[in-house]
């Protein structure tokens, strides 16, 4: 048997020069590289190598000792392919000997078993091991900000409905988390409901100032669970070098402020100090802050009759915090509706709505205004006499009020729903169901209780356009929901219109009222009295 000759051993035996051309690649390089004459090879090896491993090449070629051995990224078929270079001086030519050997299945062995020892199983982030070398790395570049993140409530979802919701919760986390780092900032996983973000360039405060946006994605609901899940999250930070010079140190002391936070109430942010003092950032305290101070205010979104002729609005409670900036309302009233201000600033939008409404009668009389109900609102004990209480003062025609409330308001409590809203009606108030088709609605109810109108969820009016295939035409289904309300005499709201084709669409199926940025989007109270002037 004859010895192996070199061609056997490796997959690619070429030859360059000391400038980088390539004078020489052997028929089994060729035909590694898909090609099979060196015309169809570009003139230069660097055009062989990733771009990122062409430019180290090429500045270490004219130094390189008489023999070398590196791996290096090649492009194969326009692929990333790791190989095995080895070369060898050939002093009188002038040129390099390079012997090339595919070692891409060894790299990826090597670097999917770095990866499984470096990442946590279930979310895919760094994990401790990590976490201490992204640590080291930052430190080489001046001051950056540790913060460790504790889910509140987190037991209690894992408790109550079990691990596998409980996973689903830290995945839901790990995706908005995710979407709020820079791109130098580094997000990892302790273990359990703990996290830590590395914000590359950031001192504490201005990490404090930043994290605000973690409160707010945390506090939205998450539906990984039966039932809506809120949870909150207690965030401690320390500052590298401020706060310590190694890992351990700054780690501990972000931990320590992240428990001040957990005493202090929880949902908030505390930067390290020796005495561990507060800068307040939650959520909680900036709404009470907020009510003290004006933050919240009405809007008005109109809604039209079929002909296009404004004849009412729905109120719309918003917020424009100083230390969060404009936050939607299904982040705000979630947690305003948990930490128990519901009553008070439904009371207060009650009675906005209503003085506004009687300004509005002052240019048109049949004018409505529609305000949403919190269940919150409803569940009080004295709900419906705090209604008529605002009604008699502002002295608005309660004939032209429309509370909406949700269909699972009314499925909470049948005989309390239905002498508090037989009580308001009495008085001329009148109800509608929001968000119509998305909850449990019985036909016993629509025609039990004193509702008036329904309102067609967005999510419906969109599919008219877009109708899923194989199913029921939503389409067909919206026409279903007008001639059911029609023929038990309620009226209907389509919410959510944004453009001709639903409009007309809602038209023909005889929808009584439009609501949508097609025909206008929320505006200030001022903006509702100019258009009702122009339409006077």
């Amino acid at each position: 048997m004859s010895a192996p000759t070199l061609d056997r051993v490796i997959d690619v035996v070429a030859r360059i020069d000391h400038s980088g051309e390539l004078a020489f690649m052997s028929e089994p390089g060729l035909s590694w590289f898909g090609v099979t004459s060196t015309v169809q090879l570009p003139t230069s090896f660097f055009d062989l190598l990733h771009p990122v491993e062409a430019d180290a090449f090429r500045e270490q070629l004219a130094s390189l000792p008489d023999t070398f051995v590196i791996d290096a990224r090649l492009l194969k078929g326009g692929n990333e392919v790791w190989a095995n270079l080895r070369g060898y001086q050939l002093p009188d030519a002038r040129q390099y000997l390079i012997c090339i050997l595919d070692i891409s299945p060894w790299k990826s062995d090597q670097t999917a078993l770095r990866h499984a020892a470096e990442h946590d199983e279930l979310t895919g982030l760094p994990n401790r091991t990590a976490l201490r070398h992204a640590f080291e790395d930052l430190k080489q570049q001046g001051v950056f900000t540790v913060a460790l993140l504790d889910l509140d409530g987190f037991k209690k979802v894992n408790d109550t409905f079990g691990h596998g919701m409980g996973d689903a919760v830290l995945k839901e986390t790990t995706r908005r988390l995710g979407k709020l780092m820079g791109a130098n900032d580094v997000l990892a996983r302790l273990g359990g409901d703990e996290f830590v973000m590395l914000l590359a360039g950031a001192n504490a405060t201005d990490a404090g100032a930043r994290l605000t946006s973690v409160l707010l994605a945390i506090a939205r609901p998450y539906d990984t669970a039966p039932h809506n899940a809120y949870l909150g999250v207690s965030i401690g930070l320390a500052e590298y070098p401020l706060h310590g010079d190694d890992y351990s140190t700054v780690l501990k002391n972000a931990d320590t402020a992240m428990y001040f936070s957990k005493n202090a109430g929880k949902n908030r942010i505390t930067v390290f100090t020796e005495t561990a003092e507060s800068v307040d950032f939650s959520i909680n305290a900036a709404i009470h802050h907020g009510i003290q101070e004006g933050e919240f205010y009405l809007e008005f979104q109109p809604q039209y009759n079929i002909e296009r002729r404004l004849v009412g609005a729905e109120a719309l409670m918003r917020w424009s915090s100083r230390t969060f900036g404009r936050v939607p309302p299904d982040k705000f009233i979630p947690i305003v509706e948990e930490s128990g201000l519901m009553p008070f600033l439904g009371k207060w939008a009650l009675r906005y709505a209503c003085h506004q409404l009687r300004r509005f009668h002052e240019l048109m009389p049949d004018f409505v205004m529609s305000i949403n109900v919190s269940p919150v609102q409803f569940g009080g004990e004295d709900f419906d006499t705090l209604v008529l209480e605002v009604i008699a003062e502002t002295g608005v025609d309660s004939h032209r009020v429309i509370l909406e409330i949700t269909e699972s308001t009314l499925m909470q409590s049948q005989e309390k729903t239905e002498c508090a809203l037989a009580k308001l009606r009495e008085h001329g108030i009148r109800f509608s169901i929001d968000d119509f088709g998305t909850g449990f609605s019985s036909l016993a109810y629509l025609t039990r209780l004193p509702v008036s109108s329904i309102k067609i969820d967005k999510a419906f009016i969109r599919a008219i356009e877009n109708p899923c295939e194989n199913c029921v035409s939503d389409q067909k289904l919206v026409t279903a929901m007008i001639d059911l309300a029609h023929n038990i005499n309620l009226k209907v709201v389509a919410e959510g219109v944004e453009t001709e084709e639903q409009f007309n669409f809602l038209k023909q199926a005889g929808c009584n009222l439009i609501q949508g940025y097609l025909l206008g989007k929320p505006v200030s109270g001022a903006a509702i009295t100019s258009l009702l002037e122009a339409a006077a």
